[in-house]
């Protein structure tokens, strides 16, 4: 996502940015949605907002699934559960406990810093010590109340935690999100070469989102790697019906084609995923490759040298120059 935030930023600009003048141009596309959208966009704080309290788990880099399959995580409450028990002990604090209302903001005022990004795990977690403390004052008072036979306050406890846990376990109906993880966690699989643990997780993504292009270009990926090279072109001709900009799978169709001596059709797919990122330096690379095996070498040299100018620590990039130099007929 880092990569085509800046790919897209330098394509509108139509040269290199810095970091801060990439910032820039998201920050002014959110203030303009924010202006033209400000319904829509109070809509998404509210949904942000339900969310941060939400039983459901947004990991969207997957790191809790990847501790918890390799053994690192040991079992243990849930962000739900405490939040479930913590919102009753918050209102009853503020009733009964004045000086813990400073705890109170301080949770407020992390869920409000979080409503201008997005909610993860990873986020929200740093509520959560006070989340506690509110949980055990709230089970504190309702033991106390049951101890001493006070039915007022054990009914008005019981209402609270009723309430607290329908909002809180209010169900995601979005596929997508519920596939976020295994698609995460299938892509990681991949990444290190486990192919057994990559069917499984890809598969399950495909089973929730089967028209999401990238969890079908996940699955192209996969059998490229296990050397099903049909299969996987089938994989990226559906991202593509999908998203017809889908640069990746017309890169990777184009690196199928010029394996297998399809020059034309590889030069086809990789000036059509130029027309998506034109500052995409390994595009411009591939596509070098391809003209120089067809005899174009003066275009496959202004290629490569596209591609120096863009990405010039790529040494692959100069070592392929010189190879044109030396094939090019003087």
């Amino acid at each position: 996502m880092l990569s085509d935030s800046i790919t897209e930023a330098e394509t509108v600009a139509g040269h290199s940015l810095k970091r801060s003048e990439v910032s820039a141009y998201w920050s002014a596309k959110a203030k303009n949605y924010v202006v033209r959208h400000s319904g829509d966009w109070l809509n998404l704080l509210s949904l942000k907002l339900r969310n941060f309290w939400n039983v459901f788990q947004y990991d969207d880099l997957s790191i809790i699934t990847n501790l918890r399959e390799q053994g690192v995580l040991f079992p243990g409450l849930y962000f739900g559960l405490v939040a479930a028990l913590a919102i009753p002990g918050m209102l009853l604090a503020w009733w009964l406990a004045p000086q813990s209302r400073w705890i109170i903001a301080a949770i407020l005022l992390s869920m409000f810093a979080l409503l201008a990004v997005f909610i993860t795990e990873r986020y929200r977690i740093v509520a959560v010590p006070g989340l506690l403390i509110f949980a055990a004052f709230g089970l504190s008072i309702f033991w106390q109340a049951c101890a001493g036979n006070r039915l007022s306050v054990t009914a008005i406890y019981m209402a609270l935690l009723i309430g607290s846990t329908i909002f809180v376990s209010w169900p995601q109906h979005d596929p997508a999100l519920w596939a976020l993880d295994a698609y995460n966690s299938g892509w990681q699989a991949l990444e290190s070469n486990n192919l057994l643990l990559a069917e499984k997780k890809l598969g399950l993504a495909y089973a929730y989102v089967p028209n999401n292009s990238e969890t079908v270009f996940a699955l192209g990926n996969l059998r490229l790697a296990q050397d099903h090279v049909q299969d996987a072109q089938s994989f990226y001709r559906a991202a593509l019906r999908i998203d017809p900009q889908h640069k990746g799978a017309l890169n990777n169709l184009g690196v199928i084609s010029l394996r297998a001596g399809r020059l034309s059709e590889a030069q086809r797919f990789f000036e059509q995923a130029l027309t998506q990122a034109p500052r995409d330096a390994k595009t411009h690379y591939l596509l070098a490759q391809t003209l120089l095996a067809k005899g174009d070498h003066d275009n496959a040299r202004l290629e490569i040298e596209r591609a120096l100018k863009l990405g010039p620590q790529q040494h692959e990039f100069r070592e392929f120059k010189d190879k044109i130099d030396v094939v090019t007929p003087r």
